[in-house]
């Protein structure tokens, strides 16, 4: 694409900006829309380098943020200057910004493309997802759906995976807005700040009530060929409860999606969440289409390639059975390996079976207390299990007594959470977790269960007991057909581990293996419907500890 802006004013403008001869004489090849790469063969430089002086460009031009619509902005800002020079502007500037915008002087017909990156992340490095983008380019271009939604766990590429996809399609559309949601918006708020940007106006007549807000935005969606992606939407869905209700005051969102799915209009709207909203499943058809990220052996191989490190296949299908899809836990996975293990996979892999850090952990604890508290019971019963499970063997084991209905809502969640799979085998449905939510889940259990145990020693009683009797920490599992069902005993053993040298550091008058004895013999009178598994857990936490 050709600049309409002649060159001596740009480089006029540079010049009075602080602008050196290298930085323009770079920015003046990107804005005649040269990549980065064709940029460096040309000047015999590196990518970085191009990279690093359009970016002084940018900061001269106080152009901030780390989106890619950096260049479109300046182009924006040169294109003002020069109308305005020329006394014939007819620009706008939006509340608080300027607008993003690129210009297109062809090919559309309504003269101009308009774009709005937002706080996208930058994606100039990006591999794979050949398939995936693919794909969404076959839905969102060819098939004209209405609403296509891109669901995973954090951590898992779906960020940049739509920056990469609105980057490749935005020939096709005359708006393109990426938003995240991260902050929450009211819905009024939000419909009304699309208004003004559809409207390119500084004060247009924006209605007030929030259907009469999305009548408008439909108006917009069909004059235009629009593409609006919204990040981070499990931000407006409501914590601690079933998966894809909507927190109090921001139904309005529900009804965006409903009227953008049923009405006629060849604009789309990306959903990008962690988390699907309940109304999806009901309006999944020929125009609503949803899609999760795949586990990619190949983006896996380019991330340790990227930190210098070379992975044999054998290394890298076991790194992607312990970490599945999660791109962002592989990142920090493979700088670990540089950092303490001499840049050899094998060690790493040898001295530690999941290794979680500290901004893994946080975000798997963001997934999880999103759960309702019957939702976590079934994480803990499968964590417990340390394989797969199924149905029948989960209403046999919960102590609780929920019926069928609510077993099935309560995994139905857990799969739009993307916390659950489920697999048929041997003709039956068996669920599973992933392996780094197993492995969190796993640890967050065995230390609640500790507490509990300190508890019972500290009171001599089980009143404050919770899980103790509602999970059975052995429980008999066929790992695989023709398998035996062994106990699963890893719960146990990580317990006996962290509680040994605690009992030997408490003081009393009494032993606390003594004290856990003697409330177990207690329990042996009690009915199983006030006691639970409490009895059996403790005596076999006893047995283990004493092995």
């Amino acid at each position: 694409m050709t600049t309409p802006i002649p060159q001596n004013f740009v480089q006029t403008i540079a010049k009075q900006r602080g602008v050196t001869d290298a930085e323009l004489e770079t920015v003046l090849m990107a804005l005649d829309g040269q990549s980065t790469a064709t940029i460096a063969t040309k000047l015999g430089i590196s990518d970085i380098a191009v990279r690093k002086r359009l970016g002084e460009v940018y900061k001269k031009f106080q152009i901030g943020g780390n989106g890619p619509g950096k260049l479109s902005e300046l182009r924006h800002q040169l294109l003002f200057s020069y109308h305005t020079d020329q006394g014939t502007s007819d620009f706008s500037r939006g509340k608080g910004s300027l607008l993003k915008m690129a210009i297109l002087s062809e090919g559309n017909a309504y003269g101009h493309r308009q774009e709005d990156w937002g706080q996208a992340p930058d994606v100039s490095v990006f591999y794979g997802r050949t398939e995936e983008l693919t794909t969404l380019k076959q839905w969102i271009v060819s098939d004209n759906c209405r609403l296509v939604a891109l669901l995973g766990l954090a951590g898992s590429g779906k960020t940049t995976l739509s920056v990469q996809l609105a980057k490749q399609v935005q020939n096709e559309f005359d708006f393109v807005i990426w938003r995240s949601l991260r902050s929450a918006p009211a819905p009024s708020d939000f419909l009304g700040s699309l208004i003004q940007l559809f409207s390119n106006q500084p004060k247009p007549d924006v209605p007030i009530d929030l259907n009469s807000k999305i009548s408008r935005l439909v108006e917009y969606l069909r004059k235009h060929r629009c593409l609006v992606i919204l990040d981070d939407f499990e931000a407006v869905l409501r914590p601690e409860e079933l998966a894809g209700h909507y927190r109090e005051g921001y139904e309005g969102y529900r009804d965006l999606i409903v009227r953008l799915c049923e009405v006629n209009h060849n604009s789309c709207l990306l959903l990008v969440s962690s988390e699907e909203p309940t109304e999806l499943a009901l309006l999944a058809g020929e125009k609503v289409r949803s899609l999760k990220p795949a586990i990619s052996e190949e983006i896996a191989r380019k991330i340790f390639q990227e930190k210098g490190l070379s992975a044999q296949d054998r290394e890298l299908e076991i790194l992607l059975s312990r970490y599945g899809g999660n791109l962002l836990a592989l990142k920090i996975v493979a700088t670990t390996i540089n950092e303490f293990f001499e840049g050899n996979v094998l060690k790493l892999l040898e001295a530690t079976g999941l290794f979680i850090e500290e901004h893994i952990s946080n975000l798997l604890a963001q997934q999880f207390d999103r759960m309702s508290s019957s939702e976590q019971d079934i994480a803990y019963w499968i964590a417990i299990a340390q394989s797969q499970i199924s149905l029948a063997t989960l209403r046999e084991q919960m102590f609780a007594n929920s019926s069928l209905s609510d077993l099935l809502k309560n995994l139905d969640s857990l799969g739009r959470r993307s916390l659950i799979e489920k697999i048929s085998e041997g003709g039956e449905t068996v669920f599973m977790l992933q392996p780094l939510i197993v492995q969190y889940v796993t640890e967050r259990l065995v230390e609640q269960i500790r507490a509990e145990v300190l508890e019972t020693v500290k009171t001599q009683g089980i009143e404050r007991m919770r899980l103790l009797k509602t999970h059975k920490l052995s429980i008999n599992i066929a790992k695989r057909k023709g398998d035996k069902g062994e106990p699963s005993s890893s719960i146990l053993a990580l317990l006996k581990n962290r509680l040994q040298l605690l009992f030997l550091k408490t003081t009393g008058s009494e032993e606390p293996l003594n004290i856990l004895n003697k409330v177990a013999s207690e329990l042996e009178d009690q009915s199983i419907l006030e006691v639970g598994y409490a009895r059996e857990n403790l005596a076999q936490i006893i047995s283990e500890i004493q092995r």
